[in-house]
């Protein structure tokens, strides 16, 4: 089928019309081989692979001058290009979809993260039918497309076997999938899902050498060899997106420890020597000026010696675990080039689909889940957590869920101010990007300073591989993606820049850009505060977005947003504030702050469901958004199992981990409950009497003291009707247990709940279960409505804190 009779303008490709002829009999016959043939990719197309790397500020890599060593970013950036004005949503589902589909986030549906889907069309975590994603349009046009890594651009109610699948990575064009879906992954446990299924949960106590990181890296390669093998010719397409450098930092020691004693003298510091050293390479204009630290973080000089010495190695963690991205990075790299592949190889590798993240607060955290839950932790108090969980040697192994002070995202970011979910700064939204393309770039180490954003990828490579945007998909019309591909910029380096116009929005934290204008709309609060009282001046009879102020920054004068110039150019901060209400209503970001709408009573239906039962002990690692909702109201688990003669022993049902989680089994005979209040306190209830062999009814109880989020309540033990055990626990979990791993019957898989049974993981249950009923017993319908939206008003909160 020649390339010029291929209409790809219409997807799904036309079916070849058959030229031959068919008479009575073969003899009077004419084949034609066309109507067999697959789909041809255009003559000349390049393999494609893009790297996002996640919550990492500008000035983070070495290669852009900062602390971290990136080898293999700069690797690429000498012999192809760095660009220093790319730009992304600021935060993580927004930008990923954008980057995905050529769209604007909120045209795309993600006006926030995809977990907290809404009801407004640019918030619904919906993707339009419209806004066909260009993996599925390479996929389309010959190519083998594959997602490895991180996803998150799906609701978490959606993560079960039940699907839909549609907003899975193969509903958005790709052929073959391994990662995780969710917005973040443990790095020594991850719970893995392969194409539309759950593969299973790795690592934990039963395999310490598991190493997320490695994995992906592997699973890439896998994954090439394979397409090769079966046909060499086929271009590919990988999209490689690292759990790094998002929270939980997990990196082993022999990375951390490389940085020993690099950031003894703190954020003030570093900052001024990555500035240095970014005006040194010359990826920042010589005479920008470095932004001031806000109010909001503290100076290095005023901490005690032991909170220096937290600090420092929260960083050096940090920097670890960036630095082994690079280098797994490096590896499939390596593989590539031994194939031979890699001269016709276009590589993007983007350092942050934000900036450096805000979330560790200003304390970091041994568990990052607590600043989640609203659990307020001193530095003196995170200190004596971390003493109970290994000492600041284990900060960082599987015994740890951390994330660095906030003060650290804000010198990684240097010399912006501010980071990640603040789009209307370069901090949230502006990160590195290098391109390499041996074949055909050859302008080696060569700067880029035209702008950029994610929705200019597809695009870009759309051109490169000679594929036009669809007009049509499966029947469709499309929306035009808002992008401009970067190619005309890959041999200019002078080049005009196309993309001239681009508005931002996070959380109603504004940008507008055009002509190198700047117009900036913080929304006053700072990222990590989504306390009651800042949210209340933001309701719908009380916020006032006209009575905001804006500022005003001219970026070829001023490439870090240091002058403010709104005073002396009145007229243009007014053209620029009507501009984004202008693309605002273009691109459904409206109405603002929608993405906080859940604090103000706007939240899904209550579900009416109250009884979850699991048949065996088949049922695994099901993700928290798919278990049954036990969080702040009273429940029941019932196991009807049969007990062996030699007695009982292994796990009922258990849920996440030591860090925060639960689990009910049998040790030694005897019926034990577990409760991790979030590693902060641990309650625990063990039967009097032994476990009966046979067949045996099991029950827990929880009874929550009142109907209020976060309830103290009483915990009763059954056997066969009678009360075995009682227990008290004083603090519960309001929000959510941990960020990735889920719930398993007659097991505990990943890292496990109580540490008595670690040596024994996953500690199966040892005899049968017929099945396992999980009956939350809410409130009165008033009080249980109430509950669910402070729980979804908490949801957010959480997700705007961080």
């Amino acid at each position: 089928m020649p390339d010029h009779e291929v209409d790809r303008t219409q997807l799904p490709i036309r079916d070849v019309p058959f030229s031959g002829t068919m008479g009575r009999t073969l003899a009077d016959s004419v084949p034609d081989w066309g109507i067999v043939a697959d789909v041809p990719p255009p003559e000349g197309a390049p393999n494609v692979l893009l790297i996002l790397i996640d919550d990492a500020g500008f000035g983070q890599a070495s290669t852009f001058g900062g602390p971290i060593d990136t080898p293999n970013l700069s690797r690429l950036a000498d012999r192809g290009l760095r660009y220093n004005a790319m730009h992304v949503a600021a935060l993580c589902s927004p930008t990923r979809a954008a980057l995905l589909t050529g769209r604007n986030h909120h045209a795309a549906g993600f006006g926030s993260v995809g977990e907290l889907p809404g009801p407004f069309p640019g918030y619904s975590g919906v993707l339009p039918k419209s806004c066909t994603p260009f993996p599925k349009i390479l996929r389309d046009n010959g190519y083998s497309t594959a997602a490895i890594g991180k996803w998150h651009l799906s609701p978490s109610r959606v993560h079960g076997p039940a699907g839909p699948f549609d907003r899975w990575p193969s509903g958005w064009g790709f052929d073959y999938f391994w990662g995780f879906l969710s917005g973040e992954s443990g790095q020594y446990d991850p719970m893995i899902y392969e194409n539309d299924a759950v593969d299973q949960a790795y690592g934990g106590p039963g395999d310490r050498d598991f190493y997320l990181p490695d994995a992906l890296t592997d699973k890439s390669i896998e994954w090439l060899h394979g397409i090769t093998a079966h046909k060499q010719e086929k271009p590919w397409f990988m999209y490689y997106s690292t759990g790094c450098a998002h929270a939980p930092h997990h990196v082993p020691e022999e990375w951390s420890n490389k940085y020993r004693g690099r950031f003894d003298e703190g954020w003030d510091a570093a900052r001024e020597a990555i500035f240095a050293r970014q005006k040194s390479l010359g990826v920042i204009p010589a005479d920008t000026e470095l932004t001031p630290r806000d109010d909001a973080f503290p100076a290095w000089d005023s901490l005690t010696d032991d909170e220096r010495a937290l600090y420092a190695r929260q960083m050096e963690v940090y920097a670890g675990y960036q630095e082994n991205a690079d280098h797994n990075i490096g590896r499939l790299i390596d593989e590539i080039e031994r194939m031979g592949q890699l001269d016709n190889t276009l590589i993007l590798y983007i350092w942050g689909d934000n900036g450096a993240s805000l979330e560790g607060t200003l304390t970091g955290s041994f568990n990052e889940l607590t600043m989640q839950n609203g659990i307020p932790l001193t530095s003196e108090q995170q200190l004596a957590l971390i003493d109970a969980h290994g000492g600041l040697d284990s900060w960082g192994g599987p015994d740890t869920a951390p994330h660095c002070s906030a003060a650290w995202a804000w010198a990684g970011n240097t010399p912006f101010r501010w980071g990640k979910q603040v789009a209307s700064h370069l901090g949230g939204t502006r990160n590195p990007m290098v391109v390499s393309w041996p074949a055909a770039i050859t302008d080696h180490g060569g700067l880029r300073s035209q702008f950029g954003h994610v929705n200019d990828i597809g695009p870009t490579i759309l051109e490169i591989a000679g594929i036009p945007e669809p007009l049509t998909v499966d029947g469709i019309v499309q929306t035009p993606m808002a992008g401009t591909s970067l190619a005309y910029s890959f041999h200019d380096a002078d080049a005009p820049e196309q993309h001239t116009r681009q508005y931002f929005e996070i959380y109603g934290n504004r940008g507008m850009y055009q002509d190198g204008w700047w117009a900036a709309c913080m929304l006053p609060r700072i990222p990590w505060d989504a306390t009651p009282a800042t949210i209340r001046r933001f309701a719908p009879d009380v916020f006032d977005p006209d009575a905001l102020e804006w500022e005003l920054y001219y970026l070829p004068d001023d490439f870090s947003q240091a002058r403010n110039v709104a005073a002396e150019h009145p007229e243009k901060v007014r053209e620029l504030e009507a501009l984004w209400w202008e693309e605002a209503a273009r691109n459904n970001a409206l109405p603002m702050l929608a993405g906080m709408s859940a604090f103000f009573g706007v939240v899904p239906p209550l579900r009416e469901q109250t009884r979850w039962t699991y048949w065996g002990a088949d049922v695994q690692n099901s993700p928290a958004g798919i278990m049954p909702p036990i969080l702040n109201r009273s429940y029941s688990i019932t196991a009807h199992v049969t007990v062996p003669p030699e007695g009982a022993d292994g796990v009922l049902l258990a849920a996440f981990d030591h860090l925060g989680g639960f689990s009910l089994f049998a040790q030694n005979g005897l019926l034990r409950h577990t409760y991790s209040f979030m590693g902060v306190e641990t309650y625990r209830q063990v039967s009097g009497v032994p476990i009966p062999s046979g067949a045996v009814a099991i029950r827990l109880d929880f009874d929550a003291d009142a109907a209020v989020m976060a309830p103290p309540g009483e915990v009763t033990l059954w056997i066969d009707g009678e009360v075995v055990g009682r227990g008290r626990m004083d603090r519960t979990v309001p929000i959510m247990f941990n960020g990735y791993s889920g719930m398993d019957i007659g097991r505990d898989n990943g890292e496990v709940v109580d540490r008595a049974y670690q040596h024994l993981a996953p500690f199966a249950w040892n005899g049968s279960i017929e099945r396992i009923d999980v009956d939350v017993r809410p409130p009165g319908r008033a009080a249980n409505e109430g509950l669910h939206r402070a729980e979804t008003a908490g949801r957010h909160a959480r997700h705007i804190e961080s």
